[in-house]
């Protein structure tokens, strides 16, 4: 499978609506990062991709088939933060169950990685801490070597020895296998090494979707003394400004390269935005 495409969709729970018309078109062989608040409807378009849950309207296509058969539901795997799991299940039958339907699953391979994490394989899923489970379905999904892998919160309840150990993995997973692996995570700036996409997701919507170079290159702080700020400030797209005796600070998008630094004003400084940033400013500007 080379692509899936969100068309249309959206999803209500009762009044609630979870998504409102999402597109969206996840190629293969890249790592995206699904970013948004708590409720903004992360959790629920993972579950509509992976077929899990089915959308309100709208449908999801999978290299332009509105439906999985046996093969291609293979080449899907959903790791999820609730533990929907028999209860008594102990951690090597969760990891044997799994290589059972995806093929290409290392079952050596996850028992090393589960001692390298520290973790028992003879204990059961509901013995496990929150932060233990999490690395359990990491491990397993990354297993699978599903061509499209979606992890919902992956480091919840991890250290951060862990969680460095956990985006090595991600990493060489994705190097040997070259497939897509999707993050849902709150933990920002800390997955943006490992990106190549990024989503923003709010409200139900998408309010940007680009390369994370793009996003980079395109996004600045531009500060310094009020009055020369205020000169250039109608260049950008300003996304948020701070004012504090005399001095401002603007992050802007802005459509071309920001002129170099020798041609602005006196006073001026052009500085890199970091992704968290650039994602608080957009939901901060949601809000209003």
């Amino acid at each position: 499978m080379q692509t899936i495409k969100v068309c249309d969709v959206s999803k209500n729970y009762g009044d609630v609506q979870a998504l409102q018309q999402i597109n969206l078109e996840l190629s293969e062989g890249k790592i995206y990062g699904l970013l948004g608040r708590n409720g903004a409807g992360k959790s629920t378009l993972l579950k509509i991709i992976s077929d899990r849950i089915r959308p309100s309207s709208g449908r999801v296509l999978y290299d332009n088939t509105p439906t999985l058969d046996d093969v291609t539901s293979r080449e899907i795997y959903f790791s999820e933060p609730e533990n929907t799991l028999p209860e008594m299940m102990k951690v090597k039958d969760f990891c044997y169950d799994t290589s059972q339907f995806y093929p290409r699953f290392n079952i050596d391979e996850a028992r090393q990685l589960l001692k390298d994490f520290g973790i028992n394989e003879k204990k059961r899923l509901n013995q496990l801490s929150t932060g233990h489970f999490a690395i359990v379905r990491s491990i397993v999904a990354l297993q699978t070597r599903a061509g499209f892998i979606f992890m919902d919160e992956p480091t919840l309840g991890h250290d951060a020895v862990n969680r460095e150990l956990l985006y090595n993995e991600i990493l060489r997973i994705y190097q040997e296998e070259q497939n897509t692996i999707v993050l849902s995570t709150h933990l920002i700036d800390e997955v943006s090494s490992l990106l190549e996409e990024v989503i923003f997701l709010d409200r139900g919507r998408i309010i940007l979707e680009d390369s994370l170079e793009d996003v980079i290159n395109t996004h600045a702080y531009v500060s310094g003394l009020s009055e020369p700020v205020r000169q250039v400030e109608g260049m950008y797209t300003v996304l948020e400004k701070k004012e504090d005796l005399g001095f401002t600070s603007l992050l802007v998008k802005k459509p071309t390269d920001i002129p170099a630094v020798t041609t602005l004003p006196p006073g001026i400084n052009v500085g890199r935005a970091g992704l968290q940033d650039i994602f608080i400013a957009y939901c901060k500007n949601q809000d209003k």
